[in-house]
This record gives C-alpha cells, structure tokens and sequence, in this order.
C-alpha cells in the first residue's frame, strides 16, 4: 500500500471514530439523528422552499468573494472562481479532517495558473478575515442577547475571538518575520521530527509570499462587503428554518447559532463534519430557546440545517465537475510541506 493511501485511510479511520464519539454524546442527549415522521410534519410548508432559496444565494456569495482576494495578484473570471470554489468546498466536506482545504490552491492553479502559495495566502487571508467577522459577532450576541446559563457560555463569548485575533497575529508575524517565523515552526515540528524541519520551514516561506499578494485597498472592501453578505444570508437561512420548524429564534439568536456552529465545525470530525456540526447546532440552541422547544424541535431542525449544507455542496460541486470541467484527481495526496516545493520561481 503506497504512503499516500495509507494516509489517507488514517485520517479517515480517526475521522470516523470522533463521528462516532460526537453520535454517541448526541443520542445521549436526546437527539435523533434520523427524525419521525411525527418531526417531519411538523416542518411548516413554506420553510424548505425557502431554505433551499436562501442555500442558493449563501453558496454563491462565498464562492464569488474569493475573486476580490484574487483579482490583484491575477484576474480571474468569475464563472471559473465559483467553479472552483464550489469544487473546492465539496472536497473540504468530503476529505476527512478538514484535508481538504487545500483543494481550492490546488485547482486555481492548475485552471488559472496562480502559484499554490500565493493562492494558499488568500485562503488564509479570507480564513483568518471570516474568523475575525464571525468571532466578533458571536462575542457581541452572546453579550446582549439573554441567554440560558451553560457550561460553555463564557468560553464561547471569548474563545473564538481571542482565538483568531490570535491567527491574525501570526498572519502579520509570517508576513514581517518570514525567516524567524520559518526558523521557529521548522524547529517546533522539529521535536515530531527531524524529517520536517525543512519542509515546514519551506511551506511557512512560500505562505509568507502568498501573504505578500494582499489586496489592494479596493479589493479587499469588496471582499469585506461581500463577505458580509453572505454570512447575513447565512444567519438569516438559519431564523427562516427554527421559525418554520417551530422554534421561536430571533435574528439575532440566529447570528449566535451561525457563530457557535462556526466554531463547532473548527473542531475535527467525521467527513462531512458529520457529529460536530450536530453537536454544536444543539449546544447553540440550548443557549438561545427553552429546554422543551430543544427537546421536541430540535432533532428535526438539526436534521435539516445539515442535510440541506450537505445536499447543496454537494449537489453544485458535482454540477462543477460534470459541467465546468474542474477535476478532484490527485487533490487528496497534496500537503501543505510541498506548497514551495516546486515554485520558487513562480513566487510575486
């Protein structure tokens, strides 16, 4: 068996095993995980309609907004940035333990020629930017919005943000001391093993270049506005579904749910994110409505928050493979250690 594949069979092996971790903690909390029919019918006739509407426009705006981060450092048609991105998220799901984000560095290379790293910068850009937006929000709601007391509730309104303020100051420190920076991970990896000490260094170099492509001022507020737009659409298709499944949740509990989810899908987990979306879709709701609407609401809400992700990246990365020519082949044996490998003259 080649290395590639064995890991390959790791990975998903343990994704699999925290998927059956986060079942378990979820069915002894109650949840069903396949709904009644009892809970399908209580969904209101309008609600799915209208999520798969709103699902539309919210994968759209985060496929479209990565072409701002782009634009400066190449152009980039629009069509082949949603393409890419669309198959690019469908690999995220599908690879276990989040291994897929580099699928979208990959495909942008290859389909427009834009060096790994440099594309490897703007998805940290965007990454640490969505973290910083999302954190923010989740802090403020958490602060106004009265809650149900929790066990996580001082963490979540503190955690995220400090988390990615944190990344964005390492993005900064990468960007200005690219070789102390190198040095530093390159001997922390060091301790694991000798064998990445270089590779590490390497791939902290070429990000740092990648870095270096930042937009221009223009660029990165249209990113900003669209980004925006694509996480209110985000929360809002959130409050639509727990309103038509009978779940009295505001707009702004809904903000809450999205950044804690947020947080949640961070965490590793089974392909799909299967188990710790769940768990934390029902952490959320345990803070914003009562105990009985969690008890007899929340299964099918859950339910149908997920499979409707699901369905719909799914569903239009594969409409971009089979349409727009945008191919998976060879993304999953990629790592992040050979982003420079093969680059040095390619770097802005």
């Amino acid at each position: 068996m080649q290395a590639g594949t064995r890991r390959i069979l790791f990975r998903l092996g343990l994704s699999l095993a925290l998927a059956a971790a986060f079942v378990w903690w979820l069915t002894n909390q109650g949840i069903r995980m396949i709904p009644s029919a009892d809970d399908f019918g209580r969904i209101a006739s309008w609600a799915l309609p209208v999520y798969a509407v709103n699902l539309l426009a919210f994968h759209f705006l985060r496929a479209w907004r990565w072409e701002f981060l782009l634009r400066p450092i190449q152009p980039v048609p629009t069509k082949k940035v949603v393409l890419v991105s669309l198959v690019g998220y469908l690999a995220v799901l599908i690879l276990p333990l989040r291994t897929g984000e580099l699928a979208r560095p990959v495909l942008i290379r290859r389909h427009a020629g834009i060096p790994m790293s440099t594309a490897l910068g703007t998805v940290a850009v965007e990454r640490v930017l969505d973290g910083l937006m999302v954190s923010a929000a989740l802090t403020i709601c958490l602060l106004v919005v009265p809650l149900h007391p929790g066990p996580y509730l001082w963490m979540l309104r503190l955690a995220p943000l400090g988390l990615f303020i944190t990344a964005f100051a390492v993005l900064v420190l990468v960007l200005r001391h690219t070789e102390w920076t190198a040095r530093v991970a390159g001997g922390a990896a060091g301790v694991f093993s000798k064998t990445l000490v270089e590779p590490v260094s390497r791939a902290v170099r070429g990000v740092a270049h990648g870095l270096a492509a930042m937009p221009d001022r223009a660029s990165l507020l249209r990113f900003l506005a669209v980004s925006t737009a694509y996480w209110l659409v985000n929360a809002l298709g959130i409050f639509l579904l727990a309103r038509g499944c009978g779940i009295d949740l505001g707009y702004l509990d809904a903000v809450g749910v999205m950044g804690i989810l947020a947080v949640g899908i961070m965490l590793p987990a089974g392909p799909g994110f299967f188990g710790s979306f769940q768990a934390a879709a029902l952490v959320a709701l345990g803070f914003f409505v009562s105990v009985e609407a969690v008890a007899t609401r929340a299964s099918i809400f859950i339910f149908v928050l997920y499979a409707g992700q699901v369905l719909f990246t799914v569903t239009l990365g594969l409409l971009a493979v089979a349409w727009g020519g945008v191919s998976l082949r060879g993304v999953a044996q990629e790592k992040l250690a050979d982003v420079a490998s093969d680059e040095l003259t390619e770097w802005p």
